[in-house]
């Protein structure tokens, strides 16, 4: 029973931090997004990535704060802090494990918070299943082609999609070919290639699952900045390739016309070259490109954060140890 309640005292603790930094991550999407509206697509790409996984890295400082001082007298028993407390006091240590387990609310919140948590997580896996085995199904129908690098599809339908989360691969079809010209080819090559380079596809699922925790609205506005930072920071990358912002420009709107199925399940592990965001997309091209954005200050910021929370070990572990005697007992 010690054992298991250690591992509930963890759990609930894990759920301390990440509950309350998730609203608080909410509070300060509207701030982010109206603060890094005149940044550079890049570097307002990496403030949003950074505010989306700050609440999950965050608690995860957190619960190895709280553990520490356990973790400390595990390597040197003379710092055992459990010594200074007398056998009422409820012990979150992995030396001295908690006599019982807590009481029937404390695991009314956990069983509930664990199946909401299990159906989103079943829910994405499902769906990340689903978009797997359809990738797999285009690629044993594509062709790969050397000279353009990409795998082509047999099929008059215009399809442009970048599949595939650490070794993304380029689709096109034989109707997008034929309904493009050579210059508008270059600039979805480029601009789907940066996507490749980015990483986008694995950096849009680490921000969805950190951001489970997120008020629903607030989750929702941040993600969607998030894809269209994405999306302009690949067209800055084509525009400088191609040496035309404006060509750029035409070749979006070009290939937005003429694509006619979205993503549909490989959605999960794809990026389509068109979408909602063409219209943001455009016009910012059609302006001069951005350079301003602190992302060190950033940066920097969030790293002391981390150090002052490994800091605060001692104090965050007493406080903790308290709140979950209290809710627990």
């Amino acid at each position: 029973m010690s054992v298991l309640g250690a591992l509930q005292l963890i759990l609930l603790a894990g759920l301390a931090f990440a509950l309350p930094l998730g609203l608080i991550g909410s509070c300060g999407v509207l701030p982010m997004l109206g603060g890094t509206g005149a940044w550079s697509p890049e570097r307002r790409h990496r403030a949003l990535f950074m505010l989306s996984v700050a609440p999950m890295v965050l608690a995860f400082f957190g619960i190895l704060a709280v553990l520490s001082p356990s973790l400390l007298a595990l390597m040197w028993p003379e710092l055992d802090h459990c010594l200074l407390h007398d056998d009422q006091h409820l012990h979150l240590c992995l030396v001295h494990l908690p006599r019982h387990a807590g009481n029937a609310t404390s695991w009314l919140v956990l069983m509930l918070v664990t199946l909401w948590t299990s159906a989103q997580l079943g829910r994405a896996l499902v769906e990340l299943y689903r978009a797997s085995r359809s990738a797999s199904a285009l690629r044993a129908h594509g062709k790969h082609e050397s000279v353009l690098g990409t795998t082509v599809l047999p099929t008059a339908t215009p399809l442009c999609l970048l599949i595939g989360v650490l070794r993304p691969t380029l689709f096109l079809s034989h109707g997008l070919l034929a309904g493009v010209s050579a210059a508008e080819l270059a600039v979805i090559l480029h601009h789907e290639r940066a996507h490749g380079a980015r990483h986008d596809v694995l950096l849009r699922l680490v921000a969805r699952a950190a951001t489970v925790f997120m008020w629903p609205s607030a989750r929702s506005r941040l993600l969607g900045a998030l894809e269209l930072a994405a999306e302009q920071s690949c067209d800055e990358v084509a525009a400088i390739q191609v040496g035309d912002r404006l060509q750029v420009a035409e070749a979006i709107l070009k290939v937005e016309r003429l694509l006619q199925a979205p993503a549909g399940r490989l959605a999960p592990l794809a990026v389509a070259f068109g979408g909602d965001t063409v219209p943001q997309r455009v016009s910012a091209l059609l302006e001069a490109p951005r350079r301003a954005g602190n992302v060190a200050a950033l940066t920097l910021g969030f790293a002391l954060m981390l150090c002052g929370v490994l800091a605060m070990s001692s104090p965050l572990h007493h406080v903790t140890e308290s709140l979950l005697g209290a809710f627990t007992h």
